[in-house]
C-alpha cells in the first residue's frame, strides 16, 4: 500500500470518527447545533460522493487524455455508470436524513424489546424539552447502533407506540429481527443522531463499493485489486475502519466505559465452549462451501467457472506466507466481526444484517458466490445470536485461517476459492 493509500485511510477514518464522536454529543447531551452540525456534515459528504465519484468520472471518461497523461480514466460506459450509482447513492443517503423517511424505515426495522428484563423502548422522533430524559434514556448509556462502519446511539425513551404504528410494522419487524434470547435487541431509533449516522454510512459502505466495483471494470477489476502479495500495513488499514468506528459509534469514553462496550458488542473470554462451538461450525460450512462449489463448477462451463473465480485465485496468490494468512485471518474475522455482528447485528437485526455482509465482499460480486457468503453470514450471525460475538469472530477466524494456510502450504491457487474465504 502507497503512502497516498495511507495518508488517504487515516483522514478518511478521522473526519468518519468525528462525525460519530459528535453525534454521541449530540445525542447525550441532547445538543440541537451539534446535531444540525452532523446532518450537515452528511449533506456535505453526499455532494461530494456525486462529484468524485460521478460528475468528476464523467467528465475524465469524455476528457481526451494527453499524450504523457498518467491520470486514469474509467471507460465512457463504466463512468455514465457511475454517475448514475453516485445519484442514487447521494440520494438515497440524503433521503435518510429526513424524519418522514426514518420513520418509515423503523417500521421494517426492529423495533426496541425488552433488555434485561425492562420494558420495550421505542423511538422519540420529536424534539424534546430541555427538562426531558436525556435520549440515552437509561442512566448507564446504552445505545443502540447499526452499522456501515458501524454507529450506535443512546437507548429509546419510553414513549407509547401508536396502535396503527404497531399493526404497520409488526410484521416485517418479527420477521427482521430473529434474534433469539441473550441478544440484548434494542432496535432502530429513528430520532437518533448516532443511527441517522449509521444507516447513511451503511450506504456508503455498499453504494461506494458498487461504484468501485463499476469504474474498477467488475471482476476482473478486483482481480487486478489483489495483484501484488499483501503486507501487514495492507491488512491494518483495511481493518482500521471496522475496528475504529464502531467502537467510537457505541459511545466508548462518552456513554459507555470499556466494560459497558465490551458488553455491548457481546465480546466475552474465550473459553472451552467458544471454541469447540466455533470449530464445528466451521468445519460444517466448509463442507457446505466444497459441495456447493462442485455442484457449481458442473453446471457453468470451465471458462464461465475461472472467470466468476478470478478475484479469489487473486486473492489466494497474494498470500505469501503462513504469517500472512494468519493476520488475515485474524484482522478480517475480528474486525467484520465486531462491525456487523457486534455492533449492526442488534440493531437492523439478524437478516439484514446477514445481506449487508454479503453485499460487501466484492471479490464474489454478480456470481453464485454471493449466496454462499450470505449463507456463511447466517452462520455467524446465528452464532452470535446463541453464544456470543466472540465466538464468531472465532468461527470466522478457523473458516478463513484453514484454507489459507492450506493453500500456502500445499501451493494450490484453486483450493482458497473452493473452501471459501471471507474477508
Amino acid at each position: 500500500m502507497s503512502l497516498e493509500d495511507v495518508i488517504l485511510t487515516t483522514v478518511a477514518v478521522a473526519a468518519l470518527s468525528a462525525i460519530v464522536v459528535a453525534a454521541n454529543i449530540a445525542d447525550r447531551d441532547r445538543r440541537s447545533a451539534m446535531r444540525s452540525s452532523v446532518l450537515g456534515a452528511l449533506a456535505l459528504i453526499n455532494a461530494m460522493i456525486v462529484m468524485l465519484y460521478g460528475v468528476m468520472q464523467v467528465v475524465l471518461a469524455f476528457t481526451p487524455v494527453s499524450e504523457g497523461d498518467d491520470l486514469a480514466a474509467p471507460g465512457k460506459a463504466e463512468a455514465v455508470a457511475g454517475l448514475v450509482l453516485s445519484v442514487i447513492v447521494g440520494g438515497l443517503a440524503t433521503a435518510v436524513l429526513l424524519p418522514g423517511v426514518r420513520e418509515r424505515l423503523a417500521a421494517l426495522l426492529p423495533a426496541s424489546r425488552a433488555v434485561d428484563g425492562e420494558l420495550p423502548r421505542v423511538a422519540e422522533t420529536h424534539t424534546p424539552a430541555p427538562d426531558s430524559p436525556p435520549l440515552g434514556g437509561r442512566p448507564d448509556g446504552t445505545p443502540l447502533f447499526p452499522q456501515m462502519l458501524n454507529y450506535y446511539t443512546t437507548d429509546d425513551i419510553a414513549v407509547p407506540r401508536p396502535a396503527q404504528d404497531e399493526s404497520r410494522a409488526a410484521a416485517p419487524q418479527r420477521w427482521l429481527a430473529a434474534a433469539g434470547p441473550g441478544t440484548g435487541l434494542r432496535g432502530f431509533n429513528p430520532g437518533s443522531t448516532v443511527h441517522v449516522v449509521a444507516i447513511v454510512f451503511c450506504i456508503y459502505l455498499l453504494g461506494v463499493q458498487f461504484i468501485n466495483f463499476v469504474l474498477g471494470g467488475g471482476l476482473e477489476g478486483v482481480a487486478e485489486s489483489f495483484s501484488g502479495e499483501l503486507t501487514a500495513w495492507d491488512l491494518l488499514l483495511n481493518s482500521l475502519p471496522l475496528l475504529v468506528i464502531p467502537v467510537l459509534g457505541v459511545g466508548l469514553g462518552i456513554r459507555r466505559t470499556l466494560p459497558q462496550t465490551l458488553d455491548r458488542l457481546g465480546l466475552t473470554g474465550i473459553s472451552v465452549e467458544t471454541i469447540a462451538v466455533a470449530f464445528g461450525a466451521t468445519i460444517a460450512l466448509l463442507i457446505f462451501v466444497a459441495i456447493v462449489s462442485m455442484l457449481w463448477m458442473g453446471v457453468v462451463s470451465e471458462e464461465t467457472y475461472e472467470e466468476q473465480t478470478k478475484a479469489s485465485e487473486a486473492l489466494s496468490e497474494s498470500v505469501g506466507s503462513l504469517g500472512i494468512a494468519f493476520l488475515l485471518a485474524v484482522s478480517a474475522a475480528v474486525s467484520e466481526e465486531i462491525a456487523f455482528r457486534g455492533a449492526l447485528q442488534p440493531i437492523i437485526g439478524f437478516w439484514p444484517t446477514a445481506v449487508v455482509f454479503a453485499l460487501t465482499h466484492a471479490q464474489y460480486t454478480l456470481t453464485p458466490a454471493t449466496l454462499i457468503i450470505l449463507v456463511v453470514a447466517v452462520a455467524f450471525g446465528w452464532i452470535r445470536t446463541r453464544y456470543g460475538t466472540t465466538a464468531a469472530i472465532l468461527t470466522h477466524f478457523f473458516y478463513n485461517f484453514i484454507p489459507l494456510a492450506l493453500s500456502v502450504a500445499i501451493a494450490e491457487d484453486g483450493i482458497l476459492w473452493w473452501l471459501g474465504v471471507v474477508t
